[in-house]
């Protein structure tokens, strides 16, 4: 007897329920690559607004973005609409217009004074705890002798924001600390100038050490007033070097202008 014929629709379920694990995982794949591409497009084009490459208020359109990138627009839009969400450009002309958001000071300056309340009390709180907080791991990269101490500029900014951060966390607020990291995210496209110059950096480490020492003795006037001086020298000097990196955007901009072929 003939073996009886299997429907053509079974076979067809059959291939297809054979090779639908092939099919997720190329479109996984595909999709992981897609994120991943949509992430460097990001962190590039991020990159270059806090550098000041591409200057505030200056427009740009995608197909120019995407050239300069050597990517297709699909990732180069999911990467624009999170900064636009994120505050840094804004949509402008249509569908395929950009810019730079206008670099406001004075909202950073709010920001800061915002911080440094939120700091107070957190110092405040932990020079009240019983027992005290532990700040070891803060106290091992800052309070370190003057020759073991790490200059590299990214890496300071990076335990900068570690110590303030922690600090806010160990004052036991989530609230405040939510708060906190979001003023954070938003003044860090400024705040990393702090550490360009080595000056700064090696004061850092002496402001740090002294604010640390305070806590760690729980003496909160001192304390208080050693972290606010902190906070408050910081943004003058970010303000001093955010202003000096503007003008310079201003002048490449209008040679830039200068040197287009005329219309």
């Amino acid at each position: 007897m003939a073996p009886k014929p299997t429907p053509p629709d079974m076979d067809a379920a059959q291939e297809t329920g054979a090779n639908e694990p092939m099919v997720h995982a190329i479109t996984d794949a595909a999709d992981s690559e897609k994120g991943t591409l949509g992430q460097a497009v990001y962190d590039r084009i991020k990159d270059d607004i806090f550098e000041f490459r591409m200057a505030p208020g200056q427009r740009y359109a995608e197909q120019e973005l995407a050239n300069r990138l050597g990517v297709s627009r699909t990732p180069l839009r999911f990467a624009l609409h999170v900064l636009a969400r994120e505050g840094y450009l804004d949509r402008v002309g249509g569908h395929a217009g950009w810019l730079v958001k206008p670099f406001d000071l004075a909202y950073y300056e709010d920001l800061y004074d915002f911080r440094i309340q939120i700091e107070l009390i957190a110092v405040r709180r932990l020079c009240a705890m019983d027992p005290p907080p532990d700040l070891g791991a803060l106290c091992a990269f800052w309070r370190v002798p003057k020759q073991a101490r790490v200059l590299d500029g990214q890496t300071v900014a990076q335990e900068d924001e570690k110590l303030h951060s922690t600090l806010v966390a160990l004052a036991g607020n989530r609230e405040m600390l939510r708060t906190h990291s979001d003023l954070t995210e938003r003044i860090r496209i400024i705040r990393r100038l702090d550490f360009i110059e080595p000056a700064r950096i090696r004061a850092a480490f002496d402001e740090h050490d002294k604010i640390l020492g305070a806590l760690q003795q729980r003496k909160a006037a001192a304390a208080e007033m050693l972290i606010k001086a902190h906070i408050t020298a910081s943004r003058a000097e970010i303000r001093h070097i955010t202003l000096h990196r503007l003008s310079l955007a201003a002048q490449r901009g209008a040679e830039a202008l200068r040197a287009a072929p005329a219309a």
